[in-house]
């Protein structure tokens, strides 16, 4: 019990609650203080682009508007003026100020005939209509609006994809908090109301939330009257035959009530006509014209049940197997990559090849140009190998993980990139190339710790070279320092968010949604999400704003569960996902089931909170949206008949959903159909542990990843004749035809009815307002403090410097090993293979808190050009070395080199420059000099006791390394007598020396 109270006080989850005011987090400053250089954020001075003008919004409320939709390009007009409020749902202090809103809202829009209108950005879960109807009874409680029940003020969206929320109140920005638009839609007024920081609706009194009346009202009519006198000077300097702007009437300041030709004026309404017709069509024809042949359907103008579907009776003959061009008439198994993988379980390609090694990392030159580029996650050693210039000579991998994979990659066995460009995001907002990992693991820190279930995704950032993210530490060293561009260090990745709702995942693909001001959606298949233990379900995860390398803040994400859409998982250890961009719909492997089931991912309601049902979570503010979806429509069913189904891909141009089956076949099925196309068997080649698919974005070839002989396999085709293969859809085009039709004539004549044949149009949801509890804002009790600062580089609290000092490291122990990484701990006692850190073989680690550790087994080898001397530091000892270093046997030793060009570094018997004399590996060839990068030396009991670090013109370092061997076992030779025997016995009794062209070589030991 100790040990879960901890969790929860780690993650603010049992917080202390205070009546007072919070200073931390209000700021109206704008841009917030810390994000000077970030140009999403709107300010006063500034336009609303045009992409976020002219995007239309649902208005809930009130429900004369119901299904009405709203554009803020629409309020462009002379003499208007547009108040925007951000809100979230829930019995938080912001609900005691939107009742003000309310009534400020209706009075002067009425005052103003209408030219100054209010919007209420709504989102957090729960019924949005519901919730602003509380917002208007509120404002009548409260005494406003000279006691009427605002009726048709404010215009309350459904927030739900926080776009709005996004493109104007920007995070970190706090809430509640306001935005005043001019005529030209430019940002005159941005603050926070007067009751953020409070704990909840009770703590901010109705004496406090009034006081947003007078500010507001103030601020409304500075720029209201500054236009409006404006216009009647326009008019009196204007002839009355060429006036093209008419004059605005005189304010009436006892008007009550909008007149619905302002409302018509504004807003495109839909048709009112009653849809509860019980005449049916005919059939229609089936949807497949051989097989099966599909189903049928039949429609009405009802807006309760709009549609039915049958089977198709018909019988129809066989549907012939067919040839598709990825898989040919015939094909070959090319292996792309043999060795450096452990137990591969998914692959994905890089939308941007180069962007993130660049052309060079870790010491290595790499072909930014040539090929395209795959990245491997790897389950056993809990990393991402990278095949840079897939396909080409220049083809190279190198393997990077994260400095505490143990919990962010811990038994990864799913990617999947961010691959949509040209979308129109804000720069500083865009979440192109980001890719995200899902673990199949219950955050058990390698079998260490107890398991808790705070385990889920980990979003990361793969952008290294692009001028708008230097100094952004997407990847760091082992100190927590930048890795990227030319730098000779071991690089680590460093997490841009992770939210923990997902426990032992084996799904994850990338939503490639045009709508959400990030495009950081995510949607992800946990095998734990049934509370009864009977399969798992699926979850969304819209990170929204990642919280960014070296932060903890979990608070803005919305994580929404399925749970109506059920998953069961098998003994494989990959399940793949697929989101088809123009049908909007996610295809999903359903492993227990031998199925594939496909989700219409724009459908769903909000059902209730999950908080409850589910406890634990990454935040508890209302920022942080955790919440139960029903109603969605999906087809349980869209293939049958899989044995051990695992990956899945879409064909370039998404006619074609590829499915691997573990055992050694892929199939190809049609996405209008399902029907079975063609498939092919790979067990005769050797694969009978098939994980994740690819499909390459420049060829369409499909390329997959094999567990049992840890491989990257091509199904390629490229070397037999073109123009063979060809294929005939077995869709009833008549049956689409009709289709169209009966959507284009239900959605026309009734208004918010949609056809959907997939659709339970039984399912009915009344959205539960939630326990206002669960959402409790302000802490204040040291490490459960809601100022990201503690959790992060800026700053330190006492409470996770104490840390340090605990010792209790057993499995079912009190101490929680999330509170280490959380207390900026890499390198502790009771972490995980070498006390956490990522030290090669032998060595012991410091940790440096909030920055990363340092080992004792790892120099920087510099050049001292004064001294003409090499000097080696190691930041462990923080000491500088410029005549001799003395080493250990029996330890890997990393000696990074950023001496120069003109000065390259190598390891020899002699303190001597002299090439010929390097020793040379048992298991690869000699290494070159190295000038900035890494050489390895791996010392045992066969390694010379004597070795030396030396450069061309300049003093050597002796490395003197105790317990190794005596010189003469080596039986060295002058360099003018030296012959291939020489370096024969060195291979066969040399310890491992590897330079920058070996690193390929080194795994994780």
């Amino acid at each position: 019990m100790k040990q879960f109270l901890e969790y929860f006080l780690l993650l603010g989850f049992l917080p202390t609650l205070t009546s007072g005011q919070n200073s931390v987090g209000c700021s109206a400053a704008c841009p917030p203080i810390g994000y000077e250089n970030d140009s999403s954020h709107l300010c006063p001075g500034s336009p609303v682009e045009e992409l976020a003008a002219s995007r239309l919004h649902d208005i809930c409320h009130p429900t004369v508007l119901s299904n009405a939709k709203l554009s803020f390009s629409r309020f462009k007009q002379p003499g208007h003026v547009t108040v925007i409020a951000n809100y979230y749902t829930g019995c938080e202090a912001g609900r005691r100020e939107s009742g003000v809103f309310a009534g400020i809202a209706q009075r002067i829009h009425d005052e103003t005939s209408g030219k100054v209108n209010f919007v209420t950005s709504l989102k957090g879960g729960g019924n949005c209509a519901q919730w602003a109807g509380i917002y208007q009874s509120d404002a009548l409680t409260m005494g406003l609006n000279n006691g009427v029940k605002p009726s048709t003020q404010p215009l309350t969206v459904s927030d739900t994809q926080y776009d709005l929320r996004d493109s104007f109140f920007t995070s970190p920005y706090p809430h509640p908090s306001y935005i005043i638009l001019d005529e030209n839609l430019v940002v005159t007024y941005k603050s926070v109301g007067p009751c953020c920081g409070y704990v909840s609706y009770y703590d901010c009194t109705d004496d406090v939330a009034l006081g947003l009346d007078a500010t507001l009202t103030k601020e409304i009519y500075a720029i209201y009257d500054k236009q409006i006198n404006a216009l009647i000077v326009e008019e009196e300097t204007t002839t009355t035959t060429t006036t093209t702007t008419a004059v605005p009437d005189v304010v009436d300041t006892t008007t009550t009530t909008t007149t619905s030709a302002i409302i018509s004026n504004i807003f495109d309404q839909p048709s009112n006509a009653a849809c509860q017709s019980t005449t049916w069509s005919d059939w229609s024809q089936c949807s497949k014209t051989c097989g099966d042949g599909g189903i049928q359907f039949r429609y009405t103008l009802n807006s309760e049940l709009p549609v039915e579907t049958r089977p198709c009776p018909l019988i129809l003959p066989e549907c012939p197997e067919q040839c598709v061009p990825e898989f040919g008439l015939t094909f070959d198994a090319t292996v792309i990559v043999s060795s450096g993988l452990d137990s591969p379980r998914d692959l994905a390609f890089h939308p941007t090849p180069g962007l993130h090694l660049g052309k060079r990392s870790e010491g290595r030159d790499f072909n930014p140009d040539e090929g395209e580029e795959l990245w491997v996650v790897n389950g056993n050693s809990h990393d991402v190998t990278i095949v840079a210039s897939v396909g080409t000579k220049f083809q190279q991998t190198i393997s990077r993980r994260d400095r505490g994979y143990y919990h962010y990659m811990n038994n990864v066995t799913a990617l999947s990139f961010n691959t949509v460009k040209g979308s129109g995001r804000n720069i500083d907002q865009d979440t192109v190339n980001y890719f995200a990992v899902c673990n199949d693991n219950l955050n058990d820190y390698l079998g260490y710790k107890e398991s808790n279930n705070f385990m889920g995704p980990t979003l990361y950032d793969t952008d290294t070279t692009s001028p708008h993210k230097v100094g952004k530490k997407n990847t760091v060293n082992r100190l927590g320092e930048d890795c990227s561009g030319d730098s000779g260090d071991q690089c680590f990745f460093l997490h841009a968010d992770m939210l923990h709702e997902s426990p032992a995942c084996i799904g994850i693909t990338h939503d490639p949604e045009v709508v959400t001001a990030y495009g950081a959606v995510y949607w992800a298949f946990d095998t734990t999400g049934d509370n009864s233990g009977n399969g798992g379900q699926l979850v969304m995860f819209d990170f929204q704003q990642p919280h960014g390398p070296g932060s903890m803040d979990h608070s803005i994400a919305s994580v929404r569960r399925y749970t109506e859409v059920k998953l069961y998982r098998d003994e494989n250890l990959h399940a793949g996902m697929v989101v088809h961009q123009d049908k909007r719909r996610l295809f999903i492997v359903n492993p227990g089931k031998g199925s594939i089931v496909a989700v219409d991912i724009d459908t769903g309601r909000y059902a209730r909170t999950a908080r409850e049902e589910y406890p634990i979570f990454s935040n508890r503010l209302p920022s942080f949206e955790y919440s139960i979806y029903e109603c969605v429509d999906q087809e349980e069913v869209f293939v049958n008949g899989l044995e051990n189904p695992t990956g899945l891909a879409l064909s370039l141009d998404g006619s074609r959903l590829f499915v691997a089956a573990r055992g050694g076949r892929i199939h190809a099925y049609e996405v209008e159909t399902g029907a079975l196309l063609q498939s092919i068997d790979l067990a005769s080649f050797g694969y009978s542990s098939i994980a994740g698919l690819a499909v390459s974005p420049e060829s369409g070839s499909i390329y997959f990843v094999d567990m049992s002989t840890n491989q990257v396999v091509k199904v390629d085709t490229a070397r037999f004749t073109e123009g063979q293969c060809t294929y005939q859809s077995v869709a009833n085009t008549g049956f689409q035809a009709a289709l169209d039709a009966a959507k284009a004539q239900v959605e026309s004549e009734c208004a918010g009815t949609s056809l959907s044949l997939t659709r339970d149009y039984t399912c009915k949801v009344d959205g539960v307002i939630p326990n206002g509890t669960l959402f409790e804002q302000v802490h204040t009790d040291g490490y459960a403090s809601d100022n990201p600062d503690v959790q992060s580089t800026a700053g330190m609290d006492d409470g996770a410097a104490l840390l340090a000092n605990r010792t209790d490291c057993e499995y079912d122990g009190d101490l929680n090993f999330d509170a280490l990484l959380l207390g900026g701990y890499y390198c502790h006692i009771c972490l995980p293979r070498n006390d956490g850190a990522s030290c090669d073989e032998g060595g012991s680690c410091l940790n440096v808190q909030w920055e990363g550790f340092t080992c004792d087994n790892e120099y920087f080898i510099d050049l001292d050009a004064n001294k003409g001397t090499l000097v080696a530091s190691s930041n462990y000892f923080n000491k500088t070395y410029d005549n001799e270093l003395e080493l250990v046997s029996g330890i890997t030793y990393r000696f990074t080199v950023r001496t120069g060009d003109l000065n390259p570094v190598m390891i020899s018997a002699i303190p001597d420059y002299l090439p010929v004399l390097t020793i040379v590996s048992r298991s690869i060839e000699p290494s070159e000099a190295v000038s900035k990068g890494p050489i390895l030396l791996k010392t045992d009991s066969a390694t010379p006791e004597v070795l030396y670090l030396t450069s061309p013109g300049v003093s050597a370092i002796k490395l003197t390394i105790k317990g190794g061997a005596e010189a003469n076992v080596w039986d060295l030779l002058d360099p003018t007598t030296s012959t291939s025997s020489s370096f024969s016995l060195a291979t066969t009794t040399a310890t491992l020396v590897s330079s920058a062209l070996a690193l390929a070589l080194f795994t994780f030991l």
